[in-house]
């Protein structure tokens, strides 16, 4: 099919990510694993931030924070690293596990967090960490980092400006190999929940984010492959219902023994079509343009890394005191929705109510 191009100004959308107007901001990672050498490291450095220490257990990741990234402050105990009067921001890169202290340690010191998704892995949890953060009066924030993908970020602000009408159907499929390539992997490979939690909080999160709403109730059911390597499932299918005329899918598999992977989410709305993938491409057809179909064009965009856009947007509400675009209390919806994803899976596929 023979599509025309249009860029983000003609579609009068953002073109870049909003940033913090300081730049001199003295961040404290707690973990120093794969995701915070891999990703949020590099991603803050790019952008100019200060990664003042670094608080690890394991000697080896404090010696890589010294030697490959220069930051000459580690800890082996987070407590030490919270309680050090340079830094102001706590980033909180561990798996699911020392939530809630953390958060605790932050409250006591009056430092704001923001932390790895997913937010906990329980609703009780996440509901006791917002409370410790209203009452220690600071700030709480979750990395739903997939929200400033560029593609996902550029859907969000097309639906927003009502340019495909009324959403009616939100869906994304993912076919991947994880299954192999983390087979060894010490948290996720013995996860019984990789792709209801620990995966799925990404694209629940996302089919709020694009939509504006919250899932009512969800279906889910999961299942495996002979000889798969890891504990827990490794295939989902979920659906969401939103009410008011409004369904969500989900396809996830990481089961592929082939390269054919690949992702593609497509919004349905009363008035066009957006079908794209995380980050490269993205096609729209919407009668409001015309009766053409378009793919967009990015060339003159900056977009950075997605993993300095969760943060970005999180310094920009210390700066301007306002809440977090993904606070915590605003992550609650996600997790719900996916811990009732579980909850559904574990039923052998039952509708279960997301919401009270």
């Amino acid at each position: 099919m023979n599509y025309s191009q249009i860029t983000l100004k003609e579609l009068k959308v953002p073109e870049s990510i909003p940033f913090p107007k300081r730049t001199d901001w003295h961040i404290g990672m707690i973990g120093f694993g794969g995701i915070a050498i891999g990703a949020h490291a590099p991603a803050y450095q790019n952008v100019g931030w200060n990664i003042c220490a670094v608080a690890d257990p394991n000697s080896e990741a404090r010696r890589i924070a010294q030697e490959k990234y220069g930051i000459q402050k580690t800890y082996s105990d987070f407590h030490e690293l919270i309680n050090d009067d340079a830094i102001e921001v706590i980033d909180l890169l561990t798996q699911p596990t020392i939530r809630e202290e953390v958060v605790k340690t932050s409250g006591r010191a009056g430092k704001p967090i923001i932390t790895e998704k997913p937010f906990a892995r329980s609703v009780e949890e996440c509901e006791r960490m917002i409370k410790i953060a209203d009452d220690a009066g600071i700030k709480l924030a979750v990395h739903q980092n997939y929200r400033w993908m560029k593609m996902n970020y550029t859907a969000h602000h097309i639906i927003k400006k009502g340019l495909i009408g009324d959403p009616f159907f939100a869906s994304i499929e993912i076919f991947g190999t994880q299954d192999v390539d983390l087979a060894g992997h010490e948290f996720y490979s013995s996860s019984e929940d990789f792709l209801t939690i620990q995966w799925n909080n990404h694209l629940a999160d996302l089919l709020r984010y694009w939509t504006g709403k919250d899932a009512d109730r969800v279906f889910a059911r999961t299942g495996r492959m002979k000889g798969q390597n890891f504990k827990g499932d490794n295939l989902l299918c979920s659906i969401a219902d939103f009410g008011d005329g409004l369904t969500g899918h989900i396809l996830h598999s990481e089961l592929l023994r082939s390269h054919l992977r690949g992702t593609q989410c497509r919004v349905d709305g009363s008035k066009g079509s957006l079908k794209f993938d995380f980050h490269n491409n993205l096609v729209i057809q919407s009668e409001i343009l015309g009766k053409e179909s378009f793919r967009l064009n990015t060339k003159e965009a900056d977009f950075t890394s997605s993993f300095a856009g969760s943060m970005g947007d999180f310094l920009i509400s210390i700066e301007q005191d306002k809440e977090p675009s993904v606070s915590g209390r605003r992550n609650l919806a996600t997790i719900k929705t996916v811990s009732a994803e579980h909850e559904s899976s574990m039923k052998g596929g039952k509708w279960i109510n997301c919401k009270g």
